[in-house]
């Protein structure tokens, strides 16, 4: 039976891909991939050529799975990459890991770099569960609704973040769990600019406003989260309801008295929402 392949690809450096993946690659001659740019400076870089490209995306996922499909059942091998790290981690991939076990055909993972388990090894966090929520929505008020229940997760929360977004989500952050919770960043991981940084929220927030930490390159972002009870969580999206309709200060008093949270809290959270 033929075998899709989906391999792991290097993060930055491309010397992260393993000695198997390598092999693979070399044996495979169809190679499906996010960005074909990609594949082919990552294949070049290891003197592998001769291949035949087939772009992958979200855009085109099911029509190209379609043709792996057909190259599967021809009795050939193939091979996914996405741009960086796992496929179907943040990245496309799992409607063709569908498609493909619906046709009954054979898929092997090669597992490799991954900015997740760089960043959860590097951060030294507790143990404890971790929640993997990758990126966080776009839209404002999609964007609220996911932070104010960031906090009823109890332990390691672990996002990842453009540059564009990352300093409001710090803020976002910092407003949710507040002043002392513990935060990691790892920005540009493996590659040559790398840092990993560890401070509490207050202090990440001043790191993004004075440029200690530049807001350039890709970001993974660990959260050491104790855990709220859902009905605090509830309680701030009741105040948030409410002050469409009254005083800030009267919503704060009824959310307070529904979810047991300070009011204090609730209105200090609103003026800091608007000073944004």
């Amino acid at each position: 039976m033929s075998i899709l392949y989906l391999i792991a690809t290097p993060i930055g450096n491309l010397q992260d891909i393993s000695l198997r993946a390598l092999s693979v690659l070399q044996q495979t001659p169809l190679i499906a991939a996010e960005d074909t740019r990609h594949a082919r400076r990552l294949l070049t870089a290891h003197n592998i050529g001769g291949k035949k490209y087939l772009s992958l995306r979200a855009h085109n996922e099911n029509q190209a799975a379609t043709t792996i499909i057909r190259h599967l059942a021809a009795g050939d091998n193939a091979v996914y990459l996405s741009d960086a790290g796992a496929p179907a981690i943040s990245d496309p991939g799992a409607r063709l890991v569908q498609a493909v076990r619906t046709a009954g055909e054979e898929i092997s993972p090669i597992p490799g770099a991954s900015a997740l388990t760089a960043l959860i090894s590097a951060a030294g966090a507790a143990d404890g569960a971790l929640h993997f929520f990758g990126f966080a929505p776009r839209s404002a008020v999609a964007r609220r609704e996911f932070f104010a229940n960031l906090p009823t997760f109890a332990g390691n929360i672990v996002l990842f973040e453009s540059p564009r977004r990352i300093a409001g989500t710090i803020s976002l952050l910092h407003d949710n769990f507040g002043d002392e919770t513990k935060a990691v960043i790892g920005r540009e991981l493996t590659k040559l600019h790398e840092q990993i940084i560890a401070l509490p929220l207050a202090q990440m927030v001043t790191a993004f406003a004075n440029g200690t930490i530049p807001q350039r390159g890709e970001f993974s972002l660990l959260i050491e989260s104790v855990g709220i009870s859902p009905l605090a969580a509830v309680g701030q999206q009741l105040f948030e309801a409410l002050a469409k309709e009254l005083p800030p200060r009267k919503a704060a008093a009824l959310a307070a008295r529904f979810s047991g949270e300070s009011a204090a809290e609730y209105y200090r959270r609103h003026l800091a929402a608007k000073e944004k």
